[in-house]
């Protein structure tokens, strides 16, 4: 573990009040913790905290490199690589930022959702708004590379959900159809007529979705009876129907008894059943499917030793589960430490993250996770870069 020291501020939300151009560069909103080397892209674990009389963390989401997370405030906040404008504060530079910075005129936020290289967040008005790269595009906006400022998703106004892939996001509406937009290559916005789309197209054959997740190269729902439909890449089994054959529009994961949530990662994906039981499925070269080989699964198999499940995350090659009482249990690679263990010792099956015991959100990255805990704090650990 590396030393730490601490970075603070007094009053972080008056930087959401006052977003001129000359702050933007510096718009520091929580306190961060780095490892006194200086290697804060390459970390074991790292804390986040927000000032003691200012907002708490209440969700997040992590891509590739970065994090997104929503205050309690409604505003966001995003840390780590900022190469294509992902973190949103108006600035676009091939250097991380080592304290979160606020994605520019975001302040009701409800959900968030973070790309490779992008981001999105649903606001209370229902409306989507993304920032980042738009190379395939994912921002939904035309004649344009990149945003490093939040630009709308023209014609959604009923959003409940949203999810974002590598080059591709999606959103689920109030009515429980789901749209899609960005790349198209491998059919994740279940459509074939094009490699990717700049507006959003809906999924044919998908209703009453209640749950939404986007991963590498596939897409995936939970409808209202609890089942799970997929669509996109399914190189390694990640649409769960026991062949390799990718799919432009849902199919249905077979043998998955219902469910109530879903997370897609770069090849694999896992699901939190109704009786609280996680399932996993894909690919599973580091051991991230959790069925204690290294054997790519085009079933879900149902994961030993992980029950009372309240969430499960999905990363690039490790997946993590939140339990009943705030505890957490991770399986896959841990070349990094993101499976939280302690060592660097990858494992094919559960194992408790160390040190933690009152988390309520966990989100897995490339090779890092993060986690907030109840006082409204955050803690990650493996390496952002």
């Amino acid at each position: 573990m590396n030393l730490l020291r601490t970075l603070g501020m007094d009053s972080p939300s008056d930087a959401f009040r006052k977003p001129s151009r000359a702050m933007r560069a510096s718009l520091l909103l929580l306190a961060l913790t780095l490892p006194v080397d200086g290697s804060a892209r390459s970390l074991e674990s790292y804390d986040l905290s927000t000032s003691p009389k200012g907002p708490k963390f209440i969700s997040l989401a992590a891509g590739s490199h970065h994090v997104c997370a929503i205050l309690s405030t409604g505003n966001v906040g995003c840390w780590g690589s900022n190469m294509m404008g992902q973190l949103g504060n108006g600035i676009q530079i091939d250097a991380p930022s080592e304290t979160p910075v606020g994605a520019i005129g975001i302040s009701t936020a409800t959900d968030i959702a973070a790309g490779d290289v992008h981001s999105c967040a649903r606001l209370r008005n229902r409306t989507v708004w993304c920032w980042g790269s738009n190379r395939f595009d994912q921002l939904a906006a035309s004649g344009i590379a990149s945003s490093a400022e939040p630009v709308q998703v023209s014609g959604i106004t009923s959003a409940v959900r949203i999810a974002a892939g590598s080059f591709h996001s999606c959103a689920l509406l109030e009515n429980g159809r789901v749209l899609c937009w960005g790349f198209n290559k491998s059919g994740q916005l279940g459509r074939t007529s094009e490699p990717q789309s700049e507006h959003p197209v809906e999924v044919e054959g998908v209703e009453h979705a209640v749950a939404l997740s986007a991963g590498g190269s596939h897409t995936c729902a939970v409808t209202a009876s609890g089942a799970v439909q997929c669509w996109g890449a399914n190189f390694s089994g990640e649409l769960g129907t026991g062949t390799q054959e990718s799919a432009s529009g849902p199919v249905t994961v077979a043998g998955l008894p219902p469910a109530r949530s879903v997370a897609a990662g770069e090849n694999h994906t896992c699901a939190v059943l109704r009786d609280g039981r996680v399932a996993c499925w894909g690919g599973n070269t580091t051991g991230q499917v959790g069925n204690g080989t290294t054997a790519n699964s085009g079933k879900p198999v149902l994961i030993d030793g992980v029950a009372h499940a309240r969430s499960v995350t999905a990363g690039r090659f490790h997946t993590c589960a939140l339990l009943k009482g705030g505890r957490a249990a991770c399986w896959g690679s841990n070349n990094n430490g993101e499976l939280g263990s302690g060592s660097k010792s990858g494992s094919l099956k559960p194992i408790p993250v160390s040190g933690i015991s009152s988390l309520i959100a966990i989100a897995a990255g490339d090779r890092f996770t993060c986690g907030i805990l109840r006082n409204g704090t955050a803690k990650c650990w493996g390496g952002i870069r």
